[in-house]
């Protein structure tokens, strides 16, 4: 090795190199210019990345949104049948009625099932502006523009599902969806179950778009959506919360109801006023921020204290109803029946839940008379064993309509609950009497009001009647005479001539007495009233009413007409009527009977002062035992027959029986309060003179008169009216004239 290669291979060892130094310099400097372009590289490659997946998310999206697609139109059920403009729900019923002296049904009573809806068009206001404004701006702000379905909304929902961007679930229901769930009630919500109930809603709720207008929608959800406590729609929700229509609503209430509808029960103004308020600010507040209301109008109702009147007499409810309305319940079901083939069960269901309006008959101030009269402390009597004093009374007018009914004294405990009036079948006693004896005999020609008969003692067979009272029997005596002081011996004698069978034949047929029986074809049931069968102070009104009406008898009826919600008539019932005796016959009972009140010793003496400017017709009767105590009768506006018993055949002291006439003085006295004076029509029927020894009509020699009431008249020679008295003679044409009124 050279000299010169040592020194270099030292120079290696041990000192700097230069040139080495150089290189590296270079090699440095190269290695910061590359540097970037690795960055560069790194960059672009995670933008690829981004790309590739956002691209690859899109397209997963795609085949998602594809196969949702696929899935919803081709699997998915999205067919409703439902008519929006018909809809089939579970809707109140309503009973109207209207009172004596007015043309204008009101509403009366409400009967519902398990949903209390009643519904409310969107016309003429009956759905203020602001109550549609307030739900919108609360549950679906973009209700106006969307197809049936907020995507936005229904995507965020789905997607907190799974990622909880939200602290709690977030509604994606629009206002149509909602009602496509309140109609199909299709609310399952877990699993692959609840995902497809889901799928079916959107569908549907596209699908009501696609075939209804946005205000139809609106009125439908209006109607259908639940307020809590049973009510459904915002109606029957305004009547209960604030005691008013919904058309009357002011803006903070139209908020407070759209309030409920996030859960009703949370939200109810009147058991969580709080949360009420709370959530009643917030709607006001999205109000204000989507424009619906001004800066003063939200003032003034987020300021404004809610005034709640819930209660359930706002909306017309009773707990337990009247025996009235359970007799309209059971014609209504029992005329469904008949009409449209209904089994008993569909028929109580239709009632509950077909939205009916039904129009009765019953005028609620006599309705409302006789349940307070009927609870009054005052007849809860007890006799000896324990057992309380009953009653029933039955009020009509003279076309066949019931206008109040009562079946028991004392407290109504239960709906549908036996009903004395119309089912406690018992004995009538003397009331009997012009039924069955005196206005057949007149219709037959056999008496007259004054023919002369004779009281005494008289067998049938081996069986005769005994007189109530003290003298047993009174001898010569006119007709007028014995119906007023209810003598027994003289309708048995009339029963006796006109034949059991007729007089029978004429209760069962001319005047609708349905419970007796043929034991009853016999003097004492038909002469007495001591029936085997008996009659119900329903019956026994409606028979009593052809004395009042010309001589017409018609069949009880308790509404005139139903009607579904649109209006459309389902049912109507007239009264079915017949002639049951000539108009002349029933202008002679009718005066015969006003003797028993008006009368000198009649036995409805004193009764006469219970409508002081109107006349009264009426009959007493006790029957066997004095077990029953009846009053019945009329004025020129109604007839009422008033029954007094204990349940068990069980006899009653005087004072006891006394309260059939206390109990029709107190209710009919108040029945006429604010009617105008008005008189019986006597039609056919004359009055004249008549001889009170002979019965015949008056001379002027009969030293003792008295006004009788005589059928037809129209001609002097008319066999309907006695002949002059012979036993005092004074020639025809020397008799009083002849009066009519």
């Amino acid at each position: 090795m050279s000299h010169y290669q040592q020194d270099n291979n030292k120079r290696d060892e041990g000192s700097i190199d230069l040139n080495s130094f150089s290189d590296k310099a270079k090699q440095t400097n190269n290695s910061k210019k590359k540097a970037p372009k690795a960055s560069v590289l790194s960059k672009s490659k995670l933008v690829r990345n981004i790309v590739a997946c956002f691209l690859a998310l899109v397209i997963l999206g795609s085949v998602c949104v594809g196969a949702f697609l696929v899935y919803a139109f081709c699997f998915v059920d999205s067919s409703m049948d439902v008519d929006l403009d018909n809809l089939e729900l579970n809707f109140t019923t309503t009973i109207y009625a209207r009172e004596a002296n007015s043309s204008e049904f009101v509403e009366y009573q409400r009967l519902h099932g398990e949903d209390n809806r009643i519904w409310i068009e969107d016309e003429n206001g009956n759905i203020p502006e602001n109550l549609k404004l307030a739900f919108i701006a609360v549950e679906d702000k973009t209700f106006r523009e969307h197809k049936g379905v907020n995507w936005k909304r229904t995507f965020s929902a789905f997607m907190n599902l799974f990622f909880k961007f939200y602290s709690s679930n977030q509604g994606g229901s629009t206002i149509t969806q909602q009602l496509v769930k309140n109609l199909t009630m299709d609310n399952e919500s877990g699993g692959l179950e609840g995902a497809n109930r889901k799928i079916r809603e959107i569908m549907r709720a596209r699908e009501l778009e696609e075939h209804y207008s946005k205000d139809t929608i609106l009125e439908c959800y209006l109607n259908t959506i639940a307020m809590g406590g049973g009510m459904y729609g915002v109606e029957v929700a305004s009547n209960y919360y604030f005691d008013k229509s919904a058309k009357d609503l002011t803006l903070e209430e139209c908020a407070a109801l759209a309030s409920i509808a996030k859960a009703p029960e949370d939200y109810r103004p009147d058991k969580q006023p709080e949360a009420n308020k709370e959530r009643r600010r917030t709607v006001l507040n999205l109000m204000l921020e989507q424009g619906l209301i001004t800066e003063k109008e939200h003032k003034k109702a987020y300021d404004a204290n809610l005034k709640i009147a819930a209660n359930k007499e706002n909306l017309n409810e009773v707990e337990i109803n009247s025996y009235f309305v359970d007799l309209l319940i059971e014609d209504v079901v029992k005329d469904l029946m008949a009409k449209y083939n209904y089994t008993e069960s569909e028929a109580y269901n239709a009632f509950y839940t077909s939205g009916y309006k039904v129009y009765a008959t019953v005028i609620p101030k006599i309705q409302d008379k006789l349940d307070e009269t009927f609870t009054s402390s005052k007849y809860k009597i007890k006799n000896r064993d324990g057992d309380y004093l009953q009653a029933s009374m039955t009020v009509m007018d003279y076309k066949g309509h019931v206008v109040g009914m009562v079946g028991g004294l004392g407290e109504k405990k239960k709906n549908l609950a036996f009903n004395r009036a119309t089912s406690a079948v018992r004995q009538p006693g003397s009331t009997m009497k012009p039924m069955s004896a005196y206005a057949p005999a007149i219709e037959n020609n056999i008496i007259t009001y004054s023919t002369i008969v004779n009281d005494k003692e008289t067998y049938y067979g081996k069986w005769k009647p005994n007189n109530w009272y003290s003298d047993k029997y009174r001898g010569h005596i006119t007709i007028e005479y014995a119906l007023k002081i209810s003598a027994n011996t003289i309708p048995t004698m009339l029963v006796d001539q006109l034949t059991t069978q007729s007089s029978y034949n004429f209760l069962t047929q001319n005047l609708g007495l349905k419970h007796l029986t043929k034991e009853d074809i016999n003097y004492s049931p038909l002469g007495m009233g001591g029936t085997n069968g008996g009659v119900t102070t329903l019956e026994e009104a409606a028979a009593y009413a052809t004395f009042g009406n010309g001589g017409i008898y018609y069949e009880p009826v308790t509404y005139y007409k139903v009607t579904d919600q649109n209006d459309n008539t389902i049912l109507t019932k007239e009264s079915k009527y017949k002639v049951a005796m000539s108009a002349s016959t029933a202008s002679v009972m009718n005066k015969l009977l006003q003797n028993v009140v008006y009368g000198s010793g009649g036995t409805g003496a004193g009764m006469g002062s219970t409508v002081p400017n109107m006349k009264i017709f009426a009959k007493t009767g006790t029957s066997n035992e004095n077990s029953n105590s009846w009053f019945t009768g009329g004025t020129p506006y109604f007839v009422a027959s008033t029954w007094c018993g204990f349940d068990e055949y069980k006899p009653l002291t005087s004072s006891q029986a006394y309260n059939s006439k206390l109990l029709w003085r107190e209710v009919m006295s108040v029945a006429h309060k604010g009617l105008k004076a008005k008189s019986f029509k006597f039609t056919d029927a004359v009055s004249k003179k008549y001889c009170t020894t002979s019965g015949l009509l008056a001379t002027p020699n009969c030293p003792s008169t008295a006004t009788g009431w005589y059928r037809n008249g129209k001609n002097p020679e008319d066999k309907y009216i006695p002949p002059m008295c012979t036993i005092h003679p004074g020639g025809e044409a020397e008799a009083p004239p002849a009066t009519t009124e």
